[in-house]
C-alpha cells in the first residue's frame, strides 16, 4: 500500500503543526520516536536501511562517529 502525494502532504503538514505546538525542544524526541514506531510497522530491515540511506543522501558528515560493536 502506498500513499499518494496529497496524502503525504497532508500527513507531513499535520506532523509539522503538531510538532510546532509541542515546541522546538521536543522535535528531536518526537521524530526519533516516530522513526522507531514506523520502523516497527515496516518490519523489513533491508527496506528500513535503504530508507535511512535515502534520508541521509546529500547531507555532509560533520562529525566522526563509529558504529557501536
Amino acid at each position: 500500500m502506498s500513499l499518494d502525494h496529497l496524502q503525504l502532504d497532508e500527513l507531513y503538514t499535520d506532523l509539522c503543526y503538531r510538532m510546532t505546538r509541542a515546541g522546538d525542544a521536543a522535535t528531536a524526541e518526537i521524530l526519533a520516536r516516530l522513526a522507531l514506531l514506523l520502523m516497527h510497522e515496516v518490519g523489513d530491515a533491508a527496506r528500513i536501511a535503504a530508507a535511512i540511506d535515502s534520508a541521509l543522501d546529500g547531507f555532509a558528515q560533520v562529525v566522526e562517529a563509529e558504529r557501536p560493536a
